[in-house]
């Protein structure tokens, strides 16, 4: 049976309970915006406001592109064919709460699954609402994460970029004759954070106050920041992981999702290769997978960024 999850549920911090109070003081650069439409185009994306994207119209369009796929109702029991019979009401209420910084999340459905290797792993569903909350404010982040901050040689959670994008990219450098690997799994990479901190890793490329406020009210309506199951955990994880690979452009690197790939000519090199990347993830609190990770002589980009490891 679902179980229900309040918003809040888990961990207590006093910026999460300010939050739900729709208090999340922003000082400085955060809390300057221009709007998008007069913005100057030599300031960078990170300088624009991002509100416009949870308008009316920019809600009708995340409301289209989670209709596409089949997905399970919340707590509320409510379907998108439900939220599309009544969203010429629902919609501009929605717009409206969220312009006025009083929309807050729903409940969630909780809805944990067993993992290929048999560890449960724990999911929430949001209501349909919220997912379509999520997805609109995935379009106003996604396109300053592309042109600011993601590697070319980041895959997974992205848009038009998957494994078949880092096999590509693999078999390149190994065509190339670097067949010693470097292969790095994160261990954990959804565990821990908060929504201050998760929230602060946006802030470092947004500075929108408003939509700042509203992005960590939607991560105060979860479990934790990541939890599987949400429209904004791929998009986080990501962001998380961005700290890291700045760290690691001078190698010959792929990452696909939480799994890091570095590529060289010998067996001493694919050491040093492997250790910076545990370096560079420590720095942001996280470590390798003992049991997934390795080194790899003559590797086959076929066997690399499987389920599996």
């Amino acid at each position: 049976m679902s179980a229900e999850l309040r918003p809040g549920a888990g961990p207590s911090f006093p910026a999460c309970r300010a939050a739900r109070a729709g208090v999340l003081t922003l000082t400085g650069e955060e809390a300057g915006i221009v709007p998008a439409a007069q913005a100057n185009t030599s300031i960078s994306p990170q300088s624009h406001s991002l509100m416009p994207f949870l308008t009316e119209p920019h809600l009708v369009r995340a409301l289209r592109q989670c209709g596409r796929r089949r997905s399970a109702p919340g707590i509320d029991g409510m379907t998108w064919a439900d939220y599309r019979r009544a969203a010429a009401v629902r919609i501009p209420q929605l717009a409206a709460a969220l312009r006025e910084g009083s929309w807050r999340p729903g409940p969630l459905r909780a809805n944990p699954f067993i993992t290929y290797s048999g560890t449960p792993l724990p999911c929430v569903i949001p209501t349909v609402e919220d997912r379509l909350v999520h997805r609109a404010m995935r379009n106003a982040i996604e396109p300053i994460l592309e042109a600011r901050v993601l590697a070319d040689w980041v895959s997974g959670y992205r848009p038009g970029r998957n494994r078949l994008t880092a096999l590509r990219q693999a078999t390149t450098f190994i065509q190339d004759g670097y067949d010693w690997v470097a292969d790095v799994d994160v261990e954990r990479v959804s565990h821990g954070s908060d929504p201050e901190e998760a929230t602060g890793w946006l802030a470092t490329h947004v500075h929108d106050g408003s939509f700042l406020r509203l992005f960590h009210t939607a991560l105060v309506g979860l479990p934790s920041p990541l939890t599987p199951g949400t429209g904004l955990a791929p998009l986080l994880i990501n962001l998380r992981l961005s700290r890291a690979d700045q760290l690691l452009n001078d190698l010959r690197i792929v990452r696909f999702a939480d799994n890091y790939c570095a590529f060289t000519a010998s067996r001493t090199e694919a050491e040093q290769a492997r250790n910076r990347i545990r370096e560079a993830l420590a720095t942001i609190g996280l470590t390798a997978n003992p049991a997934k990770t390795r080194l790899r002589e003559h590797a086959c980009a076929e066997d690399l960024f499987l389920i599996a490891g």
